[in-house]
């Protein structure tokens, strides 16, 4: 019933039932502590026996601690505390106030503990490490610390959520002309006669210009797994599940290395995954994530995925393989991903 103060039944932790009790009063214009204090007691589930000379808040809320309802929220709590993750999606602030609701829930209060369980909460096991090597240094005698160790999780969540893994679908954008890498059920009418792939769309468009980041062929890459630079890929076209695939064929305007997509799966669709690099100081450091500038070369040729303003018969920007990855051709980028 809204119009009587909150009741308490051990479901609650005991500070805040009392918090909300207060504000309760303070709405009516109750200020007085032993009238509160009065109407708390009242509102105390008969079955938690309550002293006589119960004269203050704080003694209130102990016996409330001591009584064995609150053991049982303790292990609720606890139990929920451990099966919290923070998964990609969810919303970091939604998380952290769970988390710390759920830690004052199981009177988990020490600065280590709590680092502990936030640890395994994390979504994975490259996330937990990038975190520990992070807050390691940090002393756990300043007051502020744990505020710091939020702060930490912020920042590699943050990292973690730009992060392009296998799996992910993305769409790949060619940097000097503004198109998208594209394909579709057509085939090319001269080389391999397999399937065209070309760049058109200045916005990404989900029938034909969506990727899904896979594995090279013949190895296994955990699904979530994020992609390391200077590693071999695949990239499946989602609408077609046809593999991105070069090989000595010619291209049809420029006579370059023909890019396809290829039903069938071999070596020629792996990809070697570089930061764009002007010369041969690559800096394949980390892992990649949505807005690096990247080139893809080919991994049996040894040509790198390039586009140009020379256009097939049917009006769409000729993909080619061509060279060795350090022009401005080359340069690709993740604008979309999920």
């Amino acid at each position: 019933m809204e119009n009587l103060p909150p009741r308490y039944d051990g479901t609650i932790q005991p500070e805040v039932w009392v918090q909300d009790l207060r504000f309760f009063c303070a709405l009516r214009g109750v200020y007085d502590q032993s009238t509160i204090l009065n109407i708390a007691i009242l509102r105390i589930d008969p079955d938690i026996p309550i002293p006589k000379d119960t004269n203050s808040f704080d003694l209130l809320i102990s016996i409330l601690k001591d009584h064995v309802t609150h053991s049982v929220f303790r292990a609720d709590s606890l139990e929920k505390l451990n099966k919290l993750k923070c998964e990609r999606n969810r919303e970091m602030s939604e998380f952290i106030a769970k988390f710390t609701f759920l830690c004052r829930g199981a009177n988990i209060t020490g600065w280590e503990e709590k680092k502990r369980y936030l640890l395994r909460n994390l979504p994975d096991d490259i996330v937990r490490n990038i975190f520990r090597s992070r807050i390691e240094n940090l002393n756990s005698s300043d007051k502020n610390s744990f505020d710091k160790v939020i702060e930490t999780f912020k920042d590699v969540m943050l990292e973690h959520r730009r992060q392009i893994r296998y799996g992910s679908k993305i769409a790949l954008k060619h940097v000097a002309t503004g198109r998208f890498l594209s394909s579709k059920d057509i085939r090319y009418d001269t080389g391999s006669k397999q399937h065209i792939v070309f760049c058109n769309n200045w916005q990404p468009d989900r029938q034909t210009d969506f990727w899904i980041v896979i594995p090279p062929h013949k190895q296994y890459c955990k699904v979530g797994n994020p992609v390391a630079f200077n590693s071999a890929i695949g990239l499946k076209h989602q609408k077609t599940s046809r593999n991105l695939h070069s090989h000595s064929n010619e291209s049809p305007k420029t006579k370059q290395q023909e890019v396809t997509c290829f039903s069938g799966a071999d070596s020629n669709d792996n990809w070697l995954l570089q930061r764009h690099s002007i010369n041969n100081d690559y800096d394949n450091s980390g892992h990649w994530v949505i807005g690096d500038t990247i080139s893809l070369r080919h991994v049996n040729t040894k040509k790198s995925l390039s586009s140009h303003d020379f256009l097939l018969d049917d009006g769409n920007q000729e993909v080619t393989c061509h060279a060795d990855g350090h022009e401005e051709n080359h340069k690709w980028i993740v604008e979309v991903f999920e």
